[in-house]
């Protein structure tokens, strides 16, 4: 059927992207106030504090697991048992006690969070700030966002897709005063909390199915995955990626430094300008010519790194014979040789030496060419090294990498709250306070500084939980605001009068089209592939033929399939038949040729050929690289592509639903709330209804709402 008649509805829906309002009338009146500043509140610990008795959990069917109690999202009960092992339990499948039980601690809990006062007012400390810099200037605030605009952005910035028609009918429908709080901590508890939060700390941390040389990093991704789940502080979750020791196929969180266990250099590079925003990348090879990092203070900081060894070059090399037939090796099969030797020779140990040197032909008479180099820590300003963060011992090799992470993730550390606050900012607005957030040598140089001090605060008060951070900024009055137009940046910075208007990335829109497609239950459905990994450890580290034997028959008991889950070619489609098996929960559907589980769930990074990647999903080389750029291939996959198909089948959720509304408008509106959050216009309704009428079914409405372009935006 031809959709171009319809392509009224797509220009009608399109219309609310124009330039944001800034209100009229007594909404513009009230938009112009500034907030008056209010007494301190003292935060109250967050749940950090709070340690959970071990437990033997069992099921209906007698199974029995003894683990401590981590959190509570929808459902889903995250256990750790003694091993460190990280389990999910569905709490419907519980005895009646452990279930009683998980929901009793959780709600314990949820009492240790910040207190409902101090969030209202640190939140309009917020407001008060950027209101008072708003009126210097001669701005104003942005309007309030409407209930509609609100719900559909709160669930794409907490869960990372669009709200069912059922869960924004109901949000409209609440008349509560307090609906868009309860909705916020209802969200930041959800299971699509943990896969929006990984798929963001993905491109950060540039992760990678593959580090290379056949090494699978599955245990590093379910390591992090399980960090969010149970809710672990930044400042833990960021220390134990710095002081892990082990393989890749022994310990997840080592898998953060193996990433660069080949380019330590670089390691250290990318490592100090995602946890502190200090732009040293220049002071690699020259001192910086735009800041004030020297080549030597680079190298003073990964002296800290100089006696620990990521890869082992000997044990490669002796894996290498045996793939390629020597040395006896006698019926293995080549790819499994390097598939196992792969998670083996990439481990961390330190050793008894910091071997760090200064390069061949360093030039600057700071230093001699190729003497050793001393750790020291980097400081910005001159009273910097007199705080008691900067108390380190750098006496003992082996413990240097500890001693770093303790500077590091020092709450008085001077940029390392200031940096994860910075960018989760970004994340929730759409800009930093201070851009790029790569560099954040020269604190005066954010949009408004007063701000980020106080967004400081809050994440120290916070003790580092991500959740009540976040917590604060989405219950401000600025986040729930209308959203304005990208500025330029050339003509001064942004001051915030609300959010800003943005185009979902990758996995927002990939995981919004699976709920319309599949309903909430792709939140359901867990990629889990890094504990089959511990299978493939060698003993010792031997590269022997009866060693990779004793693996390989280890691997098969378990009904392991050998060989990984690619296609084998650059940007090959997955092979989704292997993946299913691994696969907890609900297991994703297969339609038009496409896994249908969340980005977070499928290979990192996908495919080059998958919608992801052409939507501008990070081929996690260089981080934060993820982009939001639009192009025809897009426009034609949505159009004509199994996407679209997807949407317009008679079998998808948004498209049952709106069949078993009982009148034509009320199936009209089902689509409109399943796509974009509102009830259509009474433009829109007439428009719609004169296509249903003229011949277009239903499908072609939901076709036609998929491509518009309010459906991309997020407002």
């Amino acid at each position: 059927m031809n959709r171009i008649v319809f392509s009224l509805i797509a220009t009608a829906a399109a219309a609310t992207l124009s330039a944001a309002p800034l209100g009229k009338g007594k909404n513009r009146r009230r938009a112009l106030e500034t907030p008056t500043p209010v007494a301190p509140v003292a935060p109250k610990a967050p749940m950090a504090d709070m340690n959970s008795p071990w437990r033997v959990w069992s099921d209906a069917q007698g199974r029995k697991v003894e683990a401590a109690f981590c959190a509570l999202a929808g459902n889903l009960c995250t256990v750790q048992t003694k091993a460190g092992q990280t389990l999910r339990l569905n709490v419907d499948t519980l005895i009646p006690a452990d279930k009683a039980f998980a929901q009793a601690y959780a709600a314990k809990l949820n009492e240790s969070r910040f207190q409902d006062a101090y969030v209202k007012q640190a939140a309009y400390q917020i407001d008060h700030l950027i209101g008072t810099t708003l009126v210097s200037k001669g701005l104003k605030f942005n309007a309030p966002a409407t209930d509609e605009q609100f719900v559909r952005r709160l669930y794409l910035d907490t869960v990372g897709r669009v709200p069912t028609a059922d869960e924004a009918s109901s949000f409209l429908a609440n008349s509560a005063p307090d609906k868009r709080a309860k909705l916020i901590d209802s969200l930041l508890h959800s299971p699509g909390y943990t896969m929006h939060m990984y798929n963001w700390l993905a491109d950060t941390f540039r992760v990678k199915d593959e580090f290379g040389k056949g090494a699978r990093a599955y245990l590093f991704q379910d390591w992090l995955k399980d960090q969010l789940s149970a809710d672990r502080p930044w400042d833990a979750l960021v220390k134990d990626m710095l002081t892990a020791d082990g393989k890749l196929c022994e310990n997840g969180a080592a898998g953060f430094l193996l990433r660069d266990a080949q380019m330590p250099l670089d390691g250290v590079s990318n490592m100090l300008t995602t946890f502190l925003g200090a732009n040293v990348a220049c002071a690699q090879c020259h001192d910086h010519p735009l800041a004030h990092w020297t080549q030597r203070d680079f190298y003073e900081m990964a002296a800290f790194f100089g006696a620990s060894d990521g890869y082992d070059e000997g044990a490669y090399g002796r894996a290498r014979k045996l793939a390629n037939g020597k040395g006896g090796a006698t019926g293995l099969d080549k790819r499994q040789v390097q598939q196992i030797a792969g998670v083996n020779v990439f481990r961390l140990v330190d050793t008894g030496k910091q071997s760090l040197d200064f390069p061949k032909d360093y030039k600057y008479d700071d230093a001699k060419p190729g003497s050793p180099v001393s750790p020291h820590l980097i400081s910005w300003t001159s009273g910097d090294e007199k705080m008691p963060a900067y108390k380190v011992n750098t006496s003992n090799p082996q413990t240097l990498r500890d001693e770093f992470a303790k500077w590091m993730t020092n709450p008085e550390n001077p940029r390392f709250a200031t940096n994860i606050a910075n960018r989760t900012w970004k994340k929730v607005f759409g800009l930093a306070v201070q851009e790029p957030v790569s560099d954040l040598d020269d604190l005066t140089k954010a949009s408004n500084p007063q701000l980020l001090a106080h967004l400081t605060t809050i994440m120290k008060a916070a003790k580092f939980d991500l959740r009540q951070f976040q917590r604060v900024l989405f219950n401000s009055q600025t986040y729930q605001r209308a959203a304005s137009l990208t500025p330029d940046l050339e003509n001064g910075p942004y001051l915030f009068p609300g959010p800003l208007l943005r185009r979902m990335t990758a996995e927002q829109t990939w995981d919004s089209v699976l709920v319309l497609a599949n309903g909430r239950e792709v939140d359901n459905a867990l990629l889990r592939r890094g504990d089959e990994m511990q299978l493939f450890s060698l003993p010792g580290n031997e590269m022997t033929v009866a060693s990779f034997k004793v693996v390989i028959e280890r691997a098969k008991e378990a009904g392991m399939q050998m060989g990984g889950y690619g296609g084998g070619k650059k940007g090959g489609q997955v092979n989704p038949q292997k993946l299913l098996a691994s696969y907890e929960g609900a297991k994703p559907q297969q339609r038009n040729g496409m896994l249908l589980a969340r980005a977070s769930e499928l290979p990192q990074p996908a495919p080059e050929s998958h919608f992801l990647r052409l939507f501008g999903q990070s081929d996690r080389l260089v981080a934060d690289s993820n982009t939001t750029d639009g192009s025809v291939p897009q426009a034609l996959m949505m159009m004509n592509g199994p996407i679209g198909q997807l949407i317009s089948d008679p079998n998808s959720v948004a498209v049952v639903a709106a069949n078993s509304a009982k009148g034509r408008n009320e199936q009209i509106d089902s689509l409109y709330l399943s796509f974009l959050a509102r009830k259509p216009s009474i433009a829109e309704r007439s428009a719609s209804a004169k296509a249903l009428d003229g011949g277009l079914a239903l499908t072609d409405v939901a076709w036609s709402l998929l491509n518009s372009r309010e459906f991309l935006f997020v407002q």
